[in-house]
């Protein structure tokens, strides 16, 4: 998805990708840096301004809704968006409790 994005999707793509993210810390969060800045145009100083911001209030519904308005409703940018989240959860290990957290976040994106 090479699109520019807003700063309000950017936290709601973040805060998504850490609900399902098990295991950043300082050994590996330079693969999740670069993870982020190639597929959502994010520094890794905004990764963590976000990320500290996100810790303090997170609402997934919300994020979820954000997400499809910048993304207009399109099934099509809304699937390639799980394609990225998808990707991430292969970068975290493919742990079972995030693909279950991936799949309520799938089905809250594609829900009408």
């Amino acid at each position: 998805m090479a699109k520019q994005y807003s700063y309000k999707f950017k936290e709601a793509a973040i805060a998504l990708f850490l609900d399902i993210i098990q295991k950043i810390n300082r050994k590996n969060k330079n693969k999740y840096y670069k993870f982020f800045q190639n597929e959502l145009q994010l520094s890794p100083k905004e990764f963590e301004t976000i990320k500290i911001n996100i810790l303090k209030e997170k609402n997934i519904k919300k994020e979820i809704q954000v997400i499809k308005e910048e993304l207009e409703f399109s099934q099509y940018n809304i699937m390639s968006f799980l394609m990225i989240l998808n990707r991430c959860i292969i970068l975290d290990g493919c742990e079972l409790d995030s693909y279950q957290k991936f799949e309520e976040i799938r089905d809250g994106l594609l829900r009408k």
